[in-house]
């Protein structure tokens, strides 16, 4: 979430380089970026409990399925709500920028190239949080510092030249689908599923835990 708030500060500056319609029409939409970006989180860490229970358990036949149905639920809730939000982006606008159509067709310009890209930023979620049930967190956050910040400012830089501000547009989209490429690499060749958690303690071990530590009173049949 730091790298994420970080990354959007350096965005927000840019932004504001291109005059107060642009600012204010990235503002509006944000808000609205914000609830496509929920859908992706939530099934990122519902998945991820998941699967640590059946790593837990040693059930890893059961981790690819679990990753393809929360990409697929992902896919269906966050698509649905791009098209809704395109579909109704006038009123929704509206309630941030009033009848301003000037700035309304900036927001609309920029929401047609980016608000698609949470698609792959919520499959890049799942993946994520499917490794980090074994406990990877590392090459997660490798990834997501690279593409938000090298891919994505990196894109900007080199297509500002070419296509103006729509270099910044674009760049949502450039950065989410390298992280969902990066995701899917280390998902399916990086070795997570080798990680070792720590070694479970033996029942007879967590009994004796349990009548060292616990209340005398507490118990059903109090000992003291």
């Amino acid at each position: 979430m730091i790298v994420m708030s970080a990354s959007g500060l350096v965005m927000i500056g840019l932004v504001n380089r291109e005059g107060l319609a642009v600012t204010a029409a990235y503002g509006a939409s944000q808000q609205l970026w914000t609830y496509l970006q929920m859908p992706a989180m939530a099934m990122g860490a519902a998945v991820s409990a998941m699967a640590a229970q059946n790593v837990g358990a040693g059930r890893w036949d059961r981790i690819s399925r679990i990753t393809g149905v929360g990409i697929g639920y992902q896919l269906l809730i966050t698509g649905t709500m791009v098209a809704v939000m395109l579909a109704f982006h006038e009123p929704l606008l509206s309630l941030f920028l009033g009848n301003n159509s000037a700035v309304m067709a900036e927001a609309w310009h920029m929401q047609l190239r980016v608000s698609w890209s949470f698609l792959a930023f919520g499959c890049t979620m799942i993946l994520f949080g499917v490794m980090r049930a074994n406990g990877v967190v590392v090459k997660p956050l490798i990834i997501l510092i690279f593409t938000l910040f090298v891919v994505r400012i990196g894109f900007y830089y080199v297509g500002y030249p070419l296509i103006g501000p729509d270099a910044l547009w674009f760049s949502f989209p450039a950065g989410s689908f390298v992280s969902l490429l990066l995701a899917f690499l280390v998902y399916a060749h990086g070795g997570w599923r080798k990680a070792k958690l720590l070694v479970p303690v033996h029942e007879e071990e967590c009994r004796e835990a349990v009548n060292s530590e616990a209340e005398p009173a507490g118990r059903i049949a109090p000992t003291g």
